[in-house]
């Protein structure tokens, strides 16, 4: 299971990180982000990059959480337990978002000069929207990563 899970969180983490990156923060970036020892230093991709790597064990540890609760339950591997591993997984990955910005302000002294609770937001939506259809779309092609298979069993 958690060879599963990793490779889910690593293609999950940094494909929200890219959203983030590349899609929602070039809107607010110029406006929400002030600090000496901030992303002004770096270029787009590497700013993108320290900060999907430092989010990967959250985004690992969000999977493993929901999957090992989702096993403990005894949820098998139907449709139903798989839209609730994606739902499940994008309301985790969401709620622990918010610390995750907070704590990636502190550790580089950038603060958001807007309004925080919408940066918050805005970054926990994203996080949700793409965390659930990403892990959906895993869940669909290769079954819940609690469950594992036998030779020759179909999905």
């Amino acid at each position: 299971m958690l060879g599963k899970v990793a490779v889910l969180g690593l293609i999950q983490n940094y494909a929200v990180g890219w959203v983030l990156h590349y899609v929602y923060l070039p809107d607010h970036e110029t406006t929400t982000h002030t600090g000496h020892h901030g992303a002004q230093g770096l270029s787009p991709f590497a700013h993108f990059l320290r900060d999907s790597t430092l989010a990967l064990p959250v985004s690992i540890g969000v999977l493993l959480l929901v999957a090992v609760a989702a096993s403990r339950l005894g949820l098998r591997d139907g449709v139903p337990e798989r839209i609730a591993f994606a739902v499940g997984a994008a309301v985790v990955a969401a709620v622990f978002s918010a610390p995750e910005v907070l704590a990636h302000g502190w550790l580089f002294d950038e603060q958001v000069t807007g309004d925080l609770t919408s940066h918050l937001t805005g970054v926990a939506l994203v996080t949700l929207r793409y965390t659930f259809a990403l892990v959906l779309v895993a869940a669909v092609l290769f079954g819940v990563p609690w469950r594992a298979r036998t030779l020759g069993e179909t999905r």
